[in-house]
């Protein structure tokens, strides 16, 4: 049977139980673009409308547009512009970006956790984009599930929160570890339904500690398992962790080499310092 949210998630009993409770929702404007985007007949101006209502969020796609990143050689000041420069998808990720972002700040929910995972989640999704670019797989997919990977870990945790606020009982931080190392890929497969996102983002975030569980498309499985193991590599939002990349079957998956990895180490660090600045909600 193809490995969906619905299949794999089976929320056990107690605190963890019924995990759509604390999936946080999308604001409005993030739902709306994401429909619109999804709409092939639909105008850059007709974006550029609706982001244009969200001074962070133009401010942030006008940043964007005139980063380094988008290897911008001539500086430009309208959101229009700015659309068309990096594109539909690119307006997509954006926008979730910091939406994501803007929710994960609440220390009485997330403690030191939330903004240590909103930083791995930005430097897995570029990693992702760099790594899906490489093998000629979607880059802009690969960013979005690259940013995504690991929301099931906010989900436990607002689960947590929400068992002390209704029983008076606090959960202990060992017992919510092992809560995130055995579902949070399935709670996050399950807020990607939740969130009516493409369903080709599933099985990446069901899969990427191992992308042998694919059954759709190991290829973009073995994109987010090597996106996650870099950014840990790299120590994007954890303690670094000097792993053997090259020997991970997902990497022997992908056919990467040494080349791509000296290539990768060289620019991965710089381009995740400006992708923080870009879309940190407190910038």
């Amino acid at each position: 049977m193809p490995m969906t949210a619905a299949a794999e998630c089976r929320p056990p009993e107690g605190w963890l139980a019924n995990p759509g409770t604390s999936i946080p929702m999308l604001p409005a404007l993030a739902q709306r673009l994401l429909q619109v985007v999804g709409n092939p007949d639909v105008s850059v101006m007709q974006i550029a409308q609706i982001v244009a209502k969200d001074p962070v969020l133009a401010g942030r796609l006008l940043g964007l547009a005139n980063s380094a990143y988008c290897a911008a050689m001539r500086s430009i000041s309208t959101v229009t512009e700015a659309i068309v420069r990096v594109g539909t998808s690119g307006v997509r990720n954006l926008a979730v970006s910091v939406c994501f972002n803007s929710k994960m700040y609440d220390p009485n929910i997330y403690g030191r956790h939330g903004r240590l995972l909103v930083d791995h989640a930005i430097g897995t999704a570029y990693l992702a984009r760099l790594t899906a670019e490489h093998v000629r797989l979607p880059a802009d997919e690969a960013f979005l599930y690259g940013l995504l990977h690991d929301i099931g870990k906010l989900v436990v945790r607002k689960l947590a929160f929400d068992w002390n606020r209704r029983t008076g009982t606090s959960i202990a931080e060992s017992e919510i570890e092992a809560a995130i190392d055995e579902h949070h890929a399935e709670f996050g497969a399950y807020t990607l339904r939740r969130w009516h996102l493409p369903q080709t983002l599933d099985e990446p975030v069901l899969c990427h500690h191992d992308h042998r569980r694919a059954v759709r498309d190991r290829r973009t499985a073995a994109v987010a398992c090597v996106a996650n193991r870099l950014s840990h590599r790299y120590g994007f939002g954890c303690d670094p962790d000097a792993c053997n990349i090259l020997g991970d079957a997902a990497s022997r998956e992908l056919g990467l080499d040494d080349a791509w990895l000296a290539q990768t180490d060289a620019y991965a660090p710089g381009l995740y310092e400006v992708a923080r600045k870009l879309v940190d909600a407190k910038a």
